[in-house]
């Protein structure tokens, strides 16, 4: 009698871990989708990897689903779709949220859900400082792009810049970093102008610009917005040089430009994704190639991928049966860990990833010229 109870028992055991082996991994995602192309291409580049690594067999033999909705970037909106991913979608993890305001949007939830975060595309400095245990970066800090930005500028000897940036959380972010590393080469912007997120009217700030005459325009800005600049300048006949934080790269923004992007440059958090020389990049053209549908090989897309494959990781590290303790435990195994071409390494009390930042100029054609 105990031998056949023994026998139901690990029969059961058997079906359970059969069960469990094929459930999949929710792994929930709000970002804009019907707006700004950036977003979409960061989600395609993410679903890209993921469905690589689930026609491997996933991790575990369970495939990782991305369930992702809509926020139209409006903070209060991606508030409620996390709620959603949380209470009825049964989210293990947050992923690849977008736009400073609307992770900070998510924040509060991270921690009265204990869920963890990876890999937002926003390096918003309230993403980085004060340290939150919840949350896990992958990209530098626009701190850290505006840093690079103004040294390598500064060698080009410029020294007459203007500055531009959108009036919320993520342009004051841009602006703080462009005016504390300007102080530290002992420089000041000859004008700031600022533009409303709500209306996107820069027409005052083109004429205050353009009627400083500076040599460089730093700028903070979503990329409709940073494109429309440029053509407006351009229009009034004025040619400075354009620089960029990395929010805006997509392979539309850089084909909206047209004509006008030429010599426009753009600082980047992942490397250029055509690089073969990185092994990241040779990876995802080659899943690009064997996909019916590719996104298009650029840097969000690219960015997306990467932090797929940091989530994975994460997710292969944690074992079998991942909660959302064992997926942040983890991550801070982490060291060094090369995704291809971009070291990541957390602990337990730091969670900012990489430090990684290069610029990129537009070239004639929009063709990127690294």
């Amino acid at each position: 009698m105990r031998t056949l109870i023994a026998l139901l028992f690990l029969a059961s055991m058997a079906t359970v871990a059969t069960v469990n082996a094929q459930e999949k991994i929710v792994i929930g995602q709000s970002v804009e989708l019907s707006g700004e192309a950036t977003g979409k291409e960061n989600m395609e580049g993410a679903l890209a990897y993921f469905g690589w690594v689930n026609a491997q067999g996933g991790v575990y033999g369970r495939k990782i689903e991305l369930k992702t909705y809509d926020d139209k970037r409006k903070p209060e909106t991606t508030r409620l779709n996390t709620e959603t991913l949380l209470k009825q979608d049964n989210a293990l993890a947050l992923f690849g949220y977008r736009s400073t305001p609307t992770v900070e949007a998510a924040l509060p939830l991270l921690l009265s859900d204990k869920v963890p975060m990876i890999a937002p595309f926003s390096g918003g400095q309230s993403l980085h400082s004060p340290f939150n245990p919840y949350l896990f970066n992958l990209r530098a800090s626009y701190q850290d792009e505006t840093a690079k930005m103004i040294e390598l500028f500064g060698s080009l000897g410029i020294r007459k810049v203007a500055i531009l940036f959108q009036d919320d959380s993520f342009g004051r972010d841009g602006l703080a970093g462009f005016e504390r590393n300007l102080a530290a080469h002992k420089l000041k912007a000859v004008v700031t102008a600022s533009y409303d997120r709500k209306d996107l009217q820069i027409t005052k700030a083109v004429g205050e610009i353009v009627a400083a005459n500076p040599q460089a325009v730093l700028m903070a800005c979503t990329p409709s917005v940073c494109a429309d600049f440029v053509k407006q300048v351009h229009q009034k006949g004025f040619h400075p040089a354009f620089m960029m934080l990395s929010n805006v790269s997509s392979e539309t923004f850089f084909e909206s430009l047209g004509d006008d992007g030429r010599g426009v440059s753009v600082m980047q958090v992942m490397p250029y994704p055509k690089d073969f020389s990185a092994g990241a990049a040779r990876e995802f053209q080659s899943v690009l190639k064997g996909m019916a549908k590719p996104p298009p090989p650029s840097y969000s897309a690219f960015e997306g991928f990467l932090a797929a494959k940091l989530l994975t990781e994460g997710l292969r590290r944690a074992g079998p049966n991942p909660t959302r303790q064992k997926l942040m435990a983890a991550l801070e195994t982490m060291r060094d860990f090369d995704l291809g071409g971009v070291r990541v390494s957390y602990t337990p009390t730091n969670h900012d990833g990489s430090k990684f930042v290069e610029m990129i100029m537009i070239g004639k054609h929009g063709a990127i010229l690294h």
